[in-house]
């Protein structure tokens, strides 16, 4: 990307030598009236050169109508959407209110906007390959306009070359006293020599501008091709990676959510039956440890027994004694009335008194 110098053939430096002698050889042998026409002819040195050279020029003239026309902009555009696809689709894990409210899950949210972005996506990377290519094309034509200045330069070195010999015979010829008269038309000629070497190192200057240019350009169409075909790769191989993964951890998330669930009814219904067992053996123990009746309650009852049995005899002793004492009671009445009724004293014989009696068996038998 330097200034280019190159250095002429050997036969070239003497090709351009011979010339300038020819030349200045016709200027020699010119009288006055041709020598004025022979001068103009000197304006014209290296002119069809120039003209040449002027239209490897014009093929600039197609990047610059693709500058001007912002076709150069496809690529940026292209990764600037890259980005942003890329970016909506990370965000499309980030479930809005509405979302939320229709129950929307950022899983599912997540594969709608990853089957629509791989569609865009796709047609990006498309359009990347196409602006690659573009810019593939165009280093193709730097170079080759590279290869043509080149080109033009040597040959604008070799006028530039004859240029200059011719001014040094210009101006050994003008230094000839012999050429006192015809020194104006001389120095008219050096004039236009010097001109035309000063137009055609200008020229040079101009290209060598453009063979800078173009390998300046084409090295940073090189690093954008390298960046293109890496956003490529990468866009196109990492939302696909990037959709794996979630899926997956989703998917594991899941399972080991899962797996919480069960470890953590297992558990809890672990410590459930450890739990009735416990309760259940303290009771059962605490039931076995206790008598079936207690002293309190037997002594209680014993008590009661003892005393109803206590009860029972001194109830047996008092009937009896109270019989006793009511027959005797009785007894006397029963006398004190017999001998009221005259019973005990000679009214009747005793037979009398059985047979009554017996009679009186008798009726109770029949009535009985």
């Amino acid at each position: 990307m330097s200034i280019q110098t190159i250095q002429l053939k050997k036969e070239d430096e003497q090709k351009a030598v011979q010339e300038a002698a020819v030349i200045i050889q016709k200027v020699a042998q010119a009288d006055t009236l041709s020598l004025d026409g022979l001068m103009d002819e000197m304006g014209k040195l290296g002119a069809k050169t120039q003209e040449r050279a002027g239209a490897t020029l014009k093929q600039l003239e197609r990047p610059v109508a693709s500058l001007m026309s912002g076709g150069s902009s496809q690529v940026s555009n292209l990764i600037l959407s890259l980005r942003n696809e890329c970016e909506s689709l990370q965000q499309s894990k980030n479930v809005g209110f509405i979302g939320k409210l229709i129950r929307k899950s950022p899983v599912k949210n997540y594969v709608y906007k990853y089957q629509s972005v791989r569609t865009n996506i796709d047609a990006i990377v498309q359009g990347l390959r196409d602006g690659k290519d573009g810019l593939e094309e165009s280093i193709v034509n730097m170079r080759t306009l590279k290869r043509s200045s080149l080109e033009e330069i040597y040959s604008l070195q070799e006028k530039i070359a004859m240029g200059n010999k011719l001014k040094e015979l210009f101006e050994t010829e003008i230094a000839k006293p012999e050429n006192e008269q015809r020194k104006t038309y001389l120095e008219r000629g050096l004039r236009k020599v010097v001109t035309r070497i000063q137009s055609m190192t200008e020229d040079i200057l101009l290209f060598n501008q453009a063979v800078a240019a173009t390998d300046i350009v084409n090295d940073n169409s090189d690093k954008l091709i390298d960046a293109v075909n890496n956003s490529i790769y990468k866009a196109s191989n990492l939302i696909t990676v990037s959709a794996m993964i979630t899926l997956a951890i989703e998917d594991q998330l899941k399972i080991a959510n899962a797996v919480e669930s069960v470890n953590s009814t297992i558990e809890d219904q672990f410590k459930r039956n450890a739990e009735l067992l416990k309760t259940s053996t303290e009771k059962s123990a605490e039931l076995l440890k206790k008598p079936a009746m207690s002293l309190e309650a037997v002594n209680t009852a014993i008590a009661d027994l003892i005393t109803a049995l206590d009860t029972s005899e001194k109830s047996n002793r008092d009937i009896i004694t109270t019989c006793k004492t009511h027959t005797e009671k009785l007894a006397q009445i029963n006398q004190n009335m017999s001998k009221r009724l005259g019973l005990e004293s000679g009214g009747q014989s005793q037979s009398a008194i059985s047979s009554g009696a017996a009679g009186g068996n008798d009726i109770d038998r029949l009535l009985s």
